[in-house]
């Protein structure tokens, strides 16, 4: 292993050892709102992912290894494109992109964490605005805090520290359906 890459490994596993315990903020949602026309049209395609989910059992433990490993995976993965580009639509949302826009990252990496365990109600695509654009990410919620896989970002990060302004996040009982941000919280959900 060479030194470069040596000590990226180890500066990760310090982040994974350290990051939970500064992690310890969480979205806060308000009323129920609009959901987005591309995860709509999404839903028709993909019934299973959004209906009625149990958001009962306790929050994980952040499992950064995890998280920063499925996030720089799909980074690398799928070449950034504008959905007319890639699929000759306005709007298209998937989870099986080799070229897609940040709702095909966000969807990939929640593919992937869901067959690493991770509970659907826990994974929340999440939109807000970034760089003076519309962009959706995927929140973890943990019992740590949650964290947010970026396609403009390689590393994970706890919500406090993502430079997003959140507008709304799916809702945890119900992939269905949309929740106002309203702010962030040190309250566990």
């Amino acid at each position: 292993m060479s030194a470069p890459l040596f000590l990226l490994v180890a500066l990760a596993a310090l982040f994974s050892l350290l990051s939970p315990a500064f992690a310890s903020t969480w979205l806060k949602t308000g009323r129920e709102t609009t959901r987005p026309y591309g995860h709509v049209e999404y839903c028709t395609r993909n019934a299973s992912d959004c209906r009625s989910r149990s958001a009962n059992a306790g929050l994980p433990a952040a499992r950064l290894g995890v998280l920063n490993s499925v996030n720089l995976a799909v980074n690398r993965a799928i070449k950034p494109a504008a959905d007319t580009t890639a699929f000759g639509r306005k709007e298209f949302w998937t989870a099986n992109a080799r070229a897609g826009d940040c709702e095909d990252f966000a969807l990939a990496k929640r593919a992937k964490l869901l067959r690493k365990g991770f509970k659907a109600s826990q994974l929340l695509l999440t939109m807000g605005y970034a760089r003076g654009e519309a962009h959706t990410v995927l929140v973890v919620r943990t019992r740590d805090g949650d964290y947010v896989l970026d396609n403009l970002q390689d590393d994970v990060q706890p919500v406090q520290s993502a430079r997003i302004s959140f507008r709304k996040i799916q809702s945890p009982k119900h992939g269905g359906h949309w929740l106002q941000i309203t702010g962030k919280t040190g309250s566990k959900p």
